[in-house]
């Protein structure tokens, strides 16, 4: 876990340099003044913060990182390994943000810092240059995606896995490798991650048509709205059957739904991680793929990639495709937005639990910070979940407190992330549920993972996952149902009481 000695005030994180003459920042892409000077020292972002809760150190706050930043933009100080470990040591997930009066626009001004340390005052690194070369590389290319995920899954079976289970090769592997290999979910074959396989679970009269430009699903009867899907690079080839589930729904909901076959990764990782012109180009990319689609909205199912698209917008306010860019923005909505508000049919299926049938499916909510935090979007996930017939849901304590993922943090910052994880755990425990919805990717790999170490048998699932068990696939469809797929380590999937439509 990165630490930092308590003895640590605001600004003793650069006490050994002297104060640079003039503001640290250059002009590229700097933290805006007035958004630094926004800040008006309360506090109430200290509670709400979880290196503050865990570290009690004032630099390991909102209010201590944006002190340092001052203090880059005034001269006053200059970069130092101290500094730049406060920096790094934020989650990036926005709690902050809601509890503060003064509307602080605390992600934008820390991301902006990270891509000026990251151009002119981080050191080399072996790891930071691979994990820089995979996000540059890998993320904005589908098809590599395709062939890592494919990689991976060669590695989850027979001799490698094998191999990769045995004491002696988890010993000689760095930390971040063993747990990056044992959060990853089973990996499908690609055929089977392919959205074209939405098309034999649409209801009935529903149909796809797929073009040079990418995939189109049309409901049966007059479409109510018109979206584009982002598919998202990490939920297409790890969560593939989740992003089906969100398709098919949508459709059951009356939505015509446009998959554009240029759309690229969202760049919430480059952003966070300070790679500002990887995360404008992918955003450019984006901006372009969609402004063709003429739709209504603009959905995903993945809360980090939510927040991202909506920042696209600020990202690229002063770039020529700065237009193009608000208009994704603007549109953006959570799945879980949508079909709430377009509205889904009576649910087919009565959900049970899982060990016994007798009683109903007790279900807790996690608030991903991105999805509560970055969009503000509570209502309308819990709002579908108490729909469903057979569902109990319950409230889980703080279940918008960071589970400790945000994004890769859980494989560079692995102390404090699972600092934060057991908190989480330790809160799902008091619920007693069968089944915790967390629509987020990340937080679904690292909460999965912590959860079966602690041989707990409450399953991790996405909202859509649990709204399909409803809504099962075989009803009327032109192929069997299928179950949706369970994080890694999970118990299986909701039980439901009836596969047609339920009784009257």
């Amino acid at each position: 876990m990165s630490t930092a000695p308590a003895s640590h005030g605001p600004d003793s994180a650069s006490r050994a340099i002297a104060p640079a003459a003039r503001s640290w920042f250059d002009a590229e892409d700097s933290p805006a003044r007035r958004e630094l000077d926004t800040c008006i020292h309360c506090g109430l972002c200290l509670t709400a913060c979880p290196t503050y809760r865990t570290l009690k150190i004032e630099p390991d706050s909102p209010r201590g990182r944006i002190y340092l930043m001052r203090g880059l933009a005034d001269g006053r100080i200059a970069p130092s390994d101290a500094l730049i470990e406060h920096l790094d040591n934020c989650l990036d997930c926005r709690a902050c943000e809601t509890v503060c009066p003064a509307g602080v626009p605390y992600s934008r001004m820390l991301e902006a810092a990270r891509g000026q340390l990251n151009r002119r005052a981080l050191r080399f690194s072996p790891l930071r240059a691979l994990g820089e070369w995979a996000l540059k590389t890998l993320f904005p290319e589908r098809e590599r995606m395709h062939f890592a995920a494919d990689l991976l899954r060669l590695g989850q079976r027979g001799p490698i896995a094998a191999l990769m289970r045995s004491p002696a090769v988890r010993r000689m592997l760095p930390p971040f490798a063993v747990q990056g290999y044992d959060m990853t979910p089973p990996i499908l074959p690609r055929a089977e991650r392919a959205l074209e396989r939405v098309a034999s679970d649409l209801p009935p009269g529903a149909r796809m048509e797929s073009s040079p430009h990418g995939l189109a699903f049309h409901p049966a009867g007059r479409a109510r709205a018109r979206v584009a899907f982002f598919t998202s690079c990490v939920m297409e080839v790890m969560f593939p059957r989740a992003n089906h589930e969100a398709v098919r729904l949508l459709v059951l909901a009356g939505c015509e739904v446009a998959v554009p076959g240029d759309q690229t990764c969202c760049g919430a990782l480059h952003a966070h991680a300070g790679l500002r012109s990887c995360a404008k180009a992918l955003a450019r990319r984006n901006a372009s793929a969609f402004a063709a689609s003429g739709c209504d909205f603009i959905v995903t199912d993945s809360a980090g990639c939510g927040a991202a698209l909506r920042e696209c917008g600020h990202l690229l306010h002063d770039d020529e495709a700065a237009a193009a860019a608000a208009d994704l923005a603007r549109k953006v909505r959570d799945v879980s937005e949508v079909l709430a508000d377009v509205g889904l049919p009576e649910p087919a299926a009565k959900l049970r639990a899982p060990a016994d049938p007798a009683r109903p499916l007790r279900v807790a909510y996690h608030d991903p910070c991105h999805l509560a935090h970055g969009q503000g979007v509570r209502t309308p996930p819990r709002a579908l979940l108490r729909r469903l017939p057979g569902v109990e849901l319950t409230d889980l304590p703080n279940s918008d407190w960071c589970c400790g993922s945000a994004g890769v943090y859980s494989l560079t910052h692995p102390g404090m992330a699972d600092a934060q994880l057991a908190g989480k755990l330790d809160a799902i425990a008091q619920t007693h549920a069968d089944v915790v919805v967390v629509s987020n990717p990340g937080c679904l790999l690292h909460m999965a993972r912590g959860a079966k170490a602690r041989g707990m048998t409450t399953r991790m699932a996405h909202l859509v996952d649990v709204l399909g068990a409803a809504y099962p696939a075989g009803a009327g469809a032109t192929g069997p149902a299928r179950e949706p797929a369970a994080a890694p380590g999970a118990s299986p999937p909701p039980t439901a009481t009836a596969r047609g439509p339920a009784a009257s």
